[in-house]
């Protein structure tokens, strides 16, 4: 069972080693791996006693340094046998005395902290308007980019209606005149006898001349199934740029995720340098 003697540090009652942990080693040595060194695996042997109360069995690194064998947890900190940490500082006895002179050495004082939290209060508002400009500019940009192309496929779309509209409207042609169900009168069945030899001569078949003046006639139809076959390939032309148009839409808003998830990231990092401000008005709080 270990007692604490300041801030970080641990000694032991029964063996007088000493745990600091990595925050402790960390403001006094400016490394939270502290000692540096070799490390010899083939004497690790020491477990750590805060993994062992987390449930886990995490056995520490041995390491050399300045001819002292130090065991160090990566995640919780380091063991140092009775005066070890008086030889690795270069102290006498009181290596306690010496590690709390240290500490004190290097912590900052009111002024540094006050300058530093404000510095970090003016370094979070401005990431915080990028933040916001930032995700401003995003949806703005999205906004511009989907409302031309619906403006665009709208535009496609009717074009392409009227097109396939135009292509598919019957001709205008003459009505026949419709045959009377009313019994014929006198006129007209004077009208319906046999037709005389002068008649007959003017309903004799047209002559080669004749048909050919009467060949034009087909022409109309021809030029509708010529309309109709280049409509039907604006059609297809068509429907080939709405498809672009999805395509360019769905690439967008990948990108559009992805600028988010990088708002997202930096939000983060926000919120971090939030937590560390905090941290540093509750030290000021401390200190005072």
């Amino acid at each position: 069972m270990l007692d604490r003697a300041f801030e970080g540090v641990w000694p032991c009652p029964r063996c007088e080693g000493l745990w600091i942990a990595p925050a402790t080693l960390d403001a006094a040595f400016g490394d939270p791996r502290w000692p540096p060194g070799h490390a010899m695996w083939w004497r690790n042997s020491i477990e750590c006693p805060e993994c062992a109360v987390e449930g886990k069995a995490t056995v520490m690194t041995a390491r050399m340094s300045r001819d002292v064998i130090v065991d160090q947890c990566a995640d919780h900190g380091v063991w140092l046998d009775r005066g070890e940490l008086g030889r690795l500082m270069g102290t006498g006895d009181d290596e306690l005395g010496a590690l709390r002179a240290r500490l004190a050495a290097s912590a900052p004082d009111l002024g540094e902290l006050v300058e530093q939290r404000e510095k970090w209060r003016a370094d979070l508002e401005s990431r915080r308007r990028a933040v916001v400009e930032y995700k401003q500019m995003l949806d703005e940009k999205y906004r511009q980019h989907v409302a031309i192309a619906e403006a665009e496929r709208g535009r496609l779309a009717a074009e392409s209606a009227a097109r396939a509209a135009a292509a598919t409207a019957p001709e205008a042609s003459p009505l026949p005149p419709h045959a009377s169900t009313a019994p014929p009168s006198a006129g007209e069945r004077d009208t319906a006898r046999p037709p005389s030899a002068d008649e007959r001569d003017t309903a004799r078949p047209p002559s080669t001349g004749e048909r050919d003046t009467a060949r034009p006639a087909a022409q109309p139809t021809e030029d509708a199934r010529i309309l109709r076959a280049q409509a039907s390939a604006d059609v297809a032309r068509l429907q080939d740029r709405v498809g672009l148009l999805s395509d360019h839409i769905r690439r967008l808003e990948g990108e559009l995720a992805v600028s988010r998830q990088r708002a997202a990231v930096v939000q983060q990092e926000l919120d971090a340098a939030r937590a560390k401000l905090r941290a540093l008005d509750d030290q000021r709080a401390g200190s005072a």
